[in-house]
């Protein structure tokens, strides 16, 4: 072997990892694989370990929009993420009823008009919640209401409030695990979001 075809040799083994972190750190920036597990999410996710194929870049680009499945960093746990749908965005208002009933909430622009709460603050959010069998609430510029669809066992914004959009990571774009069960995520309500109200 001459020292050009070594050169040669070791310039193509470069070339194939520069190609191939290159790819690998695009795919990071733009989506990512994330393993899904709990009970918040039935019947469209699994408890047992889902994984699904997340995509961070169009949330760049647009609005997510509302029926839309989300990766989200836990506002209770930072380190954490959690998997919930989007049930409004901001100017929406919600109808929450309290925590500690089958609360479910409807999303509409102008439905709820009897009491607005135009801003945030966590203080009166805990009081409103346990004064009366419900109230609404105004989604802030820069956040969205998440909610997981068995709304029985989820923790999700009717525990915490709005979530700011920034720590949304990104959108489910479908189901790669298990193989039997490969589905593509669509944007629709809450399969209970209506049930109740």
């Amino acid at each position: 072997m001459t020292i050009s075809t070594a050169l040669r040799e070791v310039r193509l083994v470069f070339s194939c990892f520069a190609r191939f972190g290159g790819v690998a750190f695009c795919f990071m920036q733009v989506g990512d694989t994330i393993k899904c597990v709990g009970p918040s999410m039935l019947p469209t996710l699994n408890r047992d370990g889902d994984i699904v194929l997340l995509d961070k870049f169009t949330p760049r680009l647009w609005k997510l929009q509302p029926g839309e499945v989300v990766i989200a960093k836990s506002m209770s746990n930072p380190r954490q993420s959690v998997c919930k749908r989007i049930i409004a965005q901001e100017g929406e208002t919600v109808c929450v009823r309290p925590r500690y009933s089958s609360s479910v909430v409807e999303f509409h622009k102008e439905r709820w008009l009897n009491f607005v709460v135009t801003s945030w603050e966590l203080t009166g959010f805990d009081d409103c919640f346990f004064a009366s069998s419900y109230f609404v609430l105004q989604i802030p510029k820069g956040h969205v209401w998440l909610e997981g669809d068995n709304k029985h066992d989820s923790h999700d914004s009717r525990y915490y409030g709005p979530v700011p959009c920034a720590l949304v990571q990104g959108r489910v774009v479908m189901r790669i695990w298990p193989l039997n069960q490969l589905k593509w995520m669509k944007k629709e309500a809450s399969p209970q979001a209506f049930r109740e109200i």
